[in-house]
């Protein structure tokens, strides 16, 4: 059975198919052999730099275009990856996130004990618990699922897989009639795909067919960490220091995440220079192999 990696980029006014490619990076260099899928939008695949095909096996388009081309959410189309993926079994990843030294097949092990697979947890960069609190806020007031959905794991043509992918397209593509008929009091300000992919949960009563515990995941956002409260940044590396070395240990203050799945959602995070040192890594492999 064919299985890889699956990630969604679309170029808007900057290249946001750079993050796809630092995935991609990361990846490989976890597991050379490990296949990496680019969905992009209809017609854009010769956008994709040159450079970035060396980690990339499948680059292959949105089969119904970008259908969030009004708004720029663009999560909007993950529904549409269910219908192009070239893979049978596919670990969905956002593109902002980084894997480091990751056994790859402990991974699948892991996630395909169920036919969907969702982590019901995270980590902090602290090597914590992640604090829900502020992350699921709106999880926390409706009584929904609260996963972390920046890492979706299915086996394509399976039961719960079809049920979860069926309600994603309508309630992705047509969240504003979402919020406006669930949400009955306070409600998200804008799009908000980890919401609106714990809803698609709640409503395909899947909470329990889905959740499963992952223990190296990291979700580094401003509102999970457990230390900031007052006056909390949009972006967290604008608060606090972070390194990468050679080898690609992220080290974040004090703390050191020496195995992981980062979820990093500051798209400031991934410079040049991180970049340079995930593709330095593949080039030194490939060279010794």
């Amino acid at each position: 059975m064919s299985k890889g990696f699956i990630t969604l980029g679309i170029n808007t006014e900057v290249n946001k198919i750079k993050y796809c490619y630092g995935l991609a990076l990361s990846i490989k260099g976890c597991d050379p052999e490990a296949e990496v899928c680019l969905v992009v939008d209809k017609g854009k695949v010769d956008e994709v730099p040159k450079e970035y095909h060396h980690v990339l096996d499948y680059i292959v388009e949105l089969p119904y275009g970008n259908t969030a081309y009004k708004d720029g959410f663009h999560g909007m189309n993950l529904w549409q990856l269910y219908h192009c993926s070239p893979f049978e079994e596919n670990i969905y990843l956002d593109a902002d996130t980084l894997m480091h030294n990751v056994k790859i097949e402990d991974l699948w092990n892991l996630l395909s004990k169920n036919e969907m697979s969702i982590p019901k947890n995270a980590f902090s960069y602290r090597n914590l618990p992640a604090d829900p609190r502020m992350r699921f806020e709106f999880e926390e007031t409706y009584e929904l699922p609260q996963f972390y959905n920046n890492l979706i794991y299915w086996k394509h043509g399976t039961q719960t897989a079809e049920e979860w992918f069926k309600l994603a397209d309508p309630i992705l593509q047509d969240w504003r009639s979402v919020y406006n008929n669930f949400f009955q009091d306070k409600k998200p300000d804008t799009f908000n795909k980890n919401v609106l992919c714990n809803l698609i949960t709640h409503y395909g009563d899947l909470k329990e067919q889905v959740q499963c515990f992952v223990g190296n995941h990291y979700d580094i956002h401003s509102d999970n960490q457990g230390v900031w409260y007052d006056e909390v940044p949009d972006n967290w590396t604008e608060m606090i220091n972070y390194w990468v070395s050679d080898n690609g240990k992220v080290q974040i203050e004090n703390s050191i995440i020496s195995s992981g799945i980062i979820h990093y959602t500051d798209e400031n995070f991934l410079t040049d220079e991180v970049i340079d040192v995930y593709r330095t890594n593949i080039i030194n492999k490939q060279s010794r192999t």
